[in-house]
């Protein structure tokens, strides 16, 4: 657990291309843009076409988080909670999971009723913890605290996230993200990431043009 959360507090900020594979149901999506991440919970993903036109833009912090859907001129401003990602990614994680899951870390849940150091299977060791919300199985590294894929069961959205292999202090090089029940799969891949580097925290900000029709959900 201490490593875990060790290599947590480690990680302050990343930047990279991200070509992102939405998979729901039968839909396949593709994405490519500029990923911002900054913890604990401050994020911005820019969809860009080939010519570099913005087409879709996704910014958040740990109150709210915005949606905007250039080519149809419209908006959404979510609450940041796990309910809301549902919505909109059909996944329920917090504004701070998302952001940690994306940068290649875990936060473990909170107060667990139990904790259980289980032996290594193919993965290597895991911890397995559970709360009146659920289970949740983490694969790590018990030397670094690097996670290797984190399993939640028993909740709302029941999922896995496998991680791309990275150097233990590197930047994270992608991840693969399914609900248990097969009806949503993420694949994000990152190019040229660089962590830590201590950017102007104003630029995960994203303000929505007047003109924009906005649905606030708050």
């Amino acid at each position: 657990m201490a490593r875990i959360e060790e290599r947590a507090r480690a990680f302050s900020d990343l930047r990279t291309l991200a070509e992102i594979k939405i998979r729901r149901d039968k839909q396949v999506q593709r994405l490519t843009g500029a990923l911002l991440l900054r913890s604990p919970a401050s994020m911005r993903f820019e969809a860009l076409t080939v010519f570099g036109i913005p087409v879709m833009l996704v910014a958040g912090d740990g109150q709210s988080m915005t949606l905007w859907e250039v080519l149809d001129n419209r908006a959404f401003i979510l609450p940041a909670s796990p309910d809301a990602t549902r919505r909109w990614l059909g996944l329920a994680l917090g504004s701070d999971d998302l952001v940690a899951v994306l940068s290649g870390r875990v936060l473990a849940i909170k107060d667990p009723a139990s904790v259980e150091l289980l032996p290594a299977d193919g993965l290597g060791p895991s911890l397995r913890l559970t709360s009146s919300a659920g289970e949740q199985r983490i694969w790590l590294d018990p030397g670094t605290g690097q996670v290797r894929q984190v399993e939640w069961t028993g909740g709302k959205s029941p999922a896995r996230v496998l991680f791309d292999e990275a150097a233990p202090d590197g930047p994270p090089t992608g991840l693969k993200l399914t609900t248990l029940d097969g009806k949503l799969e993420v694949v994000a891949r990152y190019r040229e990431p660089r962590m830590n580097t201590g950017f102007d925290p104003a630029l995960v900000g994203l303000t929505v043009p007047e003109h924009v029709r906005i649905q606030d959900f708050r």
